[in-house]
């Protein structure tokens, strides 16, 4: 028996695959793909190179008897400890922060600043919780009276709705801001 091929299915008239853009932008990458990897710098290889201190440094590039070649894959953590020469900088540094004829305020004096500034903060947010209870009853769930020259609905009415309920949202931003004020340990 002989197989016939129907002339419809032989492989010289299937129709050409259509493939998807980012299917042939992923095959041109990998044709080239060798020819980039070839093109790129040989690296000359790391180089660990430890001072008179002990510390240890990585690079590029040999400069002399302190330093030795580092094959294969370079992994570091970096130390959480300071080293002596680091630690002995920043000893230094910590005294020299502020300078010398800078005012200082004895403890006794800030919290004097610190209780008053908290009263004064605490007054304003009663006078702020205040102000807002009171626009929120004259608001009436968005249904304020109107006034005598004003018509409900009409374009002046509106105004005062519109101005009411702004007045409402910035007194509710000022409690948020005065509660934060308040929020901290130091008081």
């Amino acid at each position: 028996m002989s197989s016939v091929v129907p002339p419809l299915l032989s492989p010289t008239r299937l129709p050409a695959a259509r493939l998807p853009r980012s299917v042939l932008a992923l095959l041109a990458v990998l044709a080239l793909l060798p020819a980039l990897a070839a093109a790129a710098p040989q690296l000359d290889g790391i180089y660990v190179c430890v001072d008179t201190e002990g510390q240890k440094t990585y690079q590029n590039s040999s400069d002399g008897g302190a330093c030795r070649r580092v094959d294969g894959l370079v992994a570091t953590i970096p130390s959480t400890e300071l080293s002596r020469s680091a630690a002995a900088r920043a000893a230094s540094n910590r005294a020299t922060i502020s300078p010398a004829s800078f005012p200082r305020v004895d403890t006794t004096t800030q919290r004097l600043r610190d209780s008053d500034r908290r009263r004064i903060l605490q007054e304003e947010l009663h006078t702020e919780e205040e102000r807002l209870a009171r626009l929120q009853a004259e608001f009436n769930h968005g249904r304020p009276q109107p006034a005598a020259d004003e018509l409900v609905g009409a374009p002046r009415y509106r105004e005062h709705v519109q101005r009411l309920f702004e007045d409402i949202e910035r007194s509710e931003g000022n409690i948020a801001s005065l509660r934060r004020e308040l929020t901290p340990a130091r008081y």
